[in-house]
């Protein structure tokens, strides 16, 4: 039997992209193994975004009910009001500092919509605890991994239920209130707060500042775990790996070298996320190239077609602007180059993302199983599913 991992990157909005392949996901283990998601996977870990599909997943939520927070919800998660006075600081950065997006409890923003939204049907809203949703034997939940900075002790908080003697399951802290940590990215959100003991409060803020692709955390945490059904060894583990696009916007030294600090802010999600995802990735897929490259696989794809080194100088020079930016996925299936917004913040992506990663899931190819010959995603998932009970 094979201990199943889901791994869920961080992304802000760009989750949508993936609960949209979650959705083609969730449709094969149903056509092959007769199960939903949350009774499929052993561990589903998270960071930021990914957190929140993890938990709603493990709340026995739908892909399809995944993909509708993000459109119907979205824009009062980011809200439009904060959104307008980030544009204006990107334009005006000498003036002040940017807005932050509101996550505190008892505020209209990202932690009222997540009290909502994850929720277990068995539990009820006050008891959807980390605590209480325990795997197992009583298989109210898989297990669960979810990442978060702790700023004050400087480390990294593996929030997980199977440990029962955690601070955080002895506080029985909710699982909004953990995700609205894991997703509280920096220059978007403020910090979150979560209680430790009595009055004293450990403050967190974004997971993907130390792993925004969770998977080589969740291996580990897998092998640590001495559970009855746990692995004991990596050939006992599969993963798939789940991103939410990948920005491909090029800049030159001559730009970069002028940005101030708000500039570097702003553009803190395109340089910093993507690539330890990627290393993340690249890392596990080494791991178990030795087993048999079906044990991993990530599905991830560009937002936009990256530009060849003259067409980024061009790009640069604004010879090319963002019309000449396009989803090569998108093209390959409708004939038209459409741009992708890669923004984190911009609920009014969604549309544009859920078409791009459909195309991806019907026109798109990764080299898997092996290295050697591609393979139509849709087919890739399909013997994932198929070679993992």
């Amino acid at each position: 039997m094979t201990f199943k991992i889901l791994s869920l990157d961080g992304g802000g909005i760009r989750g949508v992209v993936s609960a949209t392949i979650l959705k083609e996901v969730e449709k094969v283990v149903r056509e092959q193994k007769n199960k939903p998601l949350h009774e499929y996977f052993d561990l589903i870990a998270g960071t930021s975004t990914g957190s929140i599909l993890a938990v709603a997943i493990a709340c026995r939520k739908s892909a399809s009910e995944l993909m509708k927070l993000y459109c119907d919800r979205g824009d009062e998660i980011f809200l439009k009001s904060v959104r307008q006075q980030r544009k204006w600081r990107k334009l005006t950065p000498l003036f002040g500092s940017y807005a932050l997006y509101p996550n505190q409890p008892g505020e209209k923003g990202l932690a009222e919509v997540l009290a909502e939204e994850l929720v277990h049907p068995d539990l009820g809203k006050e008891k959807t605890t980390i605590a209480n949703m325990r795997p197992g034997k009583e298989e109210l939940s898989p297990y669960l991994l979810i990442l978060a900075y702790d700023v004050l002790s400087r480390n990294t908080t593996w929030f997980s239920n199977d440990d029962p003697t955690a601070w955080y399951c002895k506080n029985n802290i909710p699982l909004w209130e953990i995700c609205s940590a894991s997703a509280a990215a920096p220059t978007f959100f403020p910090p979150y707060n979560l209680r430790y003991k009595n009055d004293r409060f450990l403050p967190h803020i974004d997971g993907g500042v130390a792993a925004n692709n969770p998977e080589l955390s969740a291996i580990a945490h897998a092998l640590w775990m001495e559970n009855e059904g746990t692995p004991k060894s990596m050939d006992e583990i599969a993963v798939l790996s789940i991103g939410t696009g990948e920005t491909s916007e090029p800049y030159e030294y001559e730009e970069i070298k002028k940005w101030e600090t708000l500039k570097w802010a702003a553009n803190i999600p395109n340089i910093f996320l993507n690539p330890p995802a990627e290393n993340s990735a690249a890392i596990s897929h080494s791991l178990f190239l030795a087993l048999g490259s079906q044990h991993h696989l990530r599905l991830d794809f560009d937002l936009n077609k990256r530009l060849t080194g003259e067409q980024q100088t061009d790009f640069l020079r604004h010879k090319l602007g963002k019309k000449d930016l396009y989803n090569e996925y998108i093209f390959k299936k409708t004939g038209e180059k459409k741009y992708v917004d890669e923004n984190i913040d911009n609920p009014d992506a969604c549309e544009g993302l859920i078409e791009a990663t459909t195309a991806y899931l019907d026109c798109g190819t990764i080299p898997y199983p092996d290295r050697k010959d591609l393979t139509r995603v849709q087919e890739a998932i399909a013997k994932f599913i198929d070679c993992h009970d």
